[in-house]
């Protein structure tokens, strides 16, 4: 037997739904959160009257095309007809009496809409006055169409000044309290967003250097402000630093002459975050010349469409700056670069008859190029036999990928997620593709909202793996409810509305950032117990986190997560 929901249970139902029964969370439980001043009634009487106008008018015009149909189908029983294809003149048919259905059932309509016909009162006056009707039947339509839509626009209105309140079935609208919100466990997450939000998106950025980054990719640069906060920065300071980077660089015209503001994004935050502990390391390749030599570096590696999109520059920062690159080491550099060259080569002689995209091709290379270094892999025997073993766990794995990843390079990509998961080994792949598996049919059945897109599919998985792997594991339902309030929130958060309703901010940058939001709830406060060990996720993301345990993952091709598109 289940044990009965906590008030607490209760509180979440209500902050993860819109509309929910009164006998899902009871009445007993509606009152308790009531009395502790967790939420309050919400009348909304305005709503209400609007909603009861608009079902009205939509009875309305069901009648009005009723009407519309009655009046068509005697005009065409009195047009004059041919007879014997013209040989005997043209008929005009008998009009119909007032017995007929369809002109009983007209005038009822006409007195039902309240419409007055001139000259039309008893049922033998409706043929005579057939074309006036139909002009009356006409001009109705229209206003009622005009009517519905004025409503429409009004409750739509109203809902977006509206708190993210729920209709709890029957009893009305309740609203969660100031100290409701506070008991959730997202809260201090949220305070923090908040902060970062404002600072972000407030009236005093409009004219900054990185407003234009923002808007471009708003949940990327808002979660790596999140993670720079959770490390006791302040918001306004990390975006300061963000800015003078930027301004440092644009003097490069390497950097400058980059067409993808995203890709230049995602260039100087994988700087930031792999100089968090020397911050003016950053600054380094802030030099022409040595930044001309990176790419000279980097450029015959990737195909020319990787080059001219301009993710080269990030790419090259993944191969030669990641876990630990330094600047100016050739000795490192060099070795990176064979490791890559000889991946590369055994992954072109696999996947020669395999139709990938050029940007999914320099990523799979990138992943396995540092699975192997990790490995303490040199370019050689071993080294081909592990990268071998890896592409056949990877082709197996996207064997079972979600039939909406369409194209084999995307489906290879999935693979390699869970290949990682697994190990590269096929002995563990199971587990990993089951327990996949299990949350996917959660998360796309999922009732509170839009199906999550698999890329956030992944990142949730990642996320109650390293979980589960740190001793602390958590129930999907929990995790899927704690997305649910996420999802809500956001949806009527003005200020975030803003920014993801503009041309640059692309279909899957929210839900990515709910996920990273998500992450950071789910490990805030987690204890880590002695000897825990380090588990980075799959791409390059992982190995720009602090070296120790405990650190939520992070969704967002800025910081290398390895994205399937």
């Amino acid at each position: 037997m289940e044990p009965a929901p906590t008030w607490l249970d209760c509180l979440q139902t209500l902050a993860a739904t819109e509309t929910v029964r009164l006998e899902a969370i009871g009445g007993e439980a509606l009152d308790e959160l009531l009395a502790r001043g967790l939420i309050q009634k919400d009348e909304r009487p305005k709503q209400v009257s609007l909603e009861s106008r608009y079902e009205a008018l939509q009875e309305t015009h069901r009648h009005i095309l009723e009407a519309r149909g009655c009046a068509e189908r005697l005009h065409r029983r009195m047009a004059p007809r041919s007879r014997f294809a013209g040989l005997l003149g043209v008929g005009v048919p008998p009009p119909p009496g007032p017995d007929d259905p369809d002109v009983v059932r007209l005038l009822d309509l006409l007195e039902l809409l309240k419409i007055q016909v001139r000259g039309v009162k008893d049922l033998d006056q409706i043929p005579a006055h057939l074309d006036r009707i139909q002009e009356y039947i006409q001009v109705e339509g229209r206003e009622c169409l005009d009517r519905l839509a004025d409503t429409d626009r009004e409750i739509d209105t109203i809902q977006k000044q509206a708190p993210p309140g729920t209709h709890v079935e029957p009893g009305g609208f309740y609203t969660l309290t100031p100290a409701g919100e506070a008991a959730l466990p997202e809260a201090p997450v949220m305070e923090a967003f908040e902060a970062a939000l404002q600072t972000a998106f407030g009236p005093l950025t409009h004219r900054s250097a990185s407003s234009s980054h923002f808007r471009e990719d708003p949940a990327s640069l808002l979660s790596h402000l999140l993670e720079g906060m959770a490390r006791g920065g302040r918001p306004s300071a990390l975006v300061s630093e963000y800015e003078h980077l930027l301004e440092a660089y644009d003097r490069v015209s390497v950097f400058s002459e980059l067409r993808s503001l995203r890709a230049k994004i995602a260039f100087l935050v994988r700087l930031l975050r792999a100089s968090r502990d020397e911050p003016k390391r950053a600054y380094l390749w802030c030099n022409r010349e040595r930044l001309n030599a990176l790419v000279a570096r980097m450029r015959p590696l990737v195909p020319s469409s990787v080059a001219a999109s301009g993710w080269h520059l990030p790419y090259a920062a993944d191969l030669f700056l990641a876990d630990g690159g330094l600047a100016g080491d050739e000795g490192q550099a060099e070795g990176r670069t064979h490791l890559f060259e000889a991946v590369h080569r055994v992954q072109a002689e696999l996947l020669m008859d395999t139709r990938i995209a050029d940007g999914q091709f320099v990523r799979l290379v990138l992943t396995l190029t540092h699975a192997a270094r990790i490995r303490n892999f040199t370019p050689g025997i071993l080294m081909e036999r592990f990268v071998r073993q890896a592409y056949e766990t990877v082709l197996e794995a996207a064997m079972e990928a979600p039939y909406q990843l369409g194209d084999r390079g995307t489906r290879l990509l999935f693979g390699a997620h869970l290949a990682h998961a697994a190990g590269f080994a096929k002995p563990h792949l199971k587990a990993a593709l089951e327990a996949f598996k299990v949350l996917h049919e959660r998360l796309q059945g999922d009732g509170h909202g839009s199906t999550l897109p698999v890329q956030t599919q992944l990142h949730a998985f990642a996320t109650l793996d390293r979980l589960t792997r740190l001793g602390a594991p958590l129930p999907l339902e929990a995790y899927a409810g704690l997305l649910a309030r996420l999802r809500k929130r956001l949806r009527h958060h003005k200020v975030v509305a803003r920014a993801f309703r503009t041309e640059q901010a692309q279909a899957e940058d929210e839900a990515a950032l709910i996920a990273n939001l998500a992450a950071r709830v789910c490990f805030q406060g987690l204890a880590i117990p002695d000897g825990a060990r380090r588990h980075p996720d799959a791409g390059m993301a992982g190995l720009y986190e602090l070296k120790e345990a405990g650190l939520p993952p992070l969704l967002g091709s800025p910081f290398g997560t390895l994205m399937l598109s």
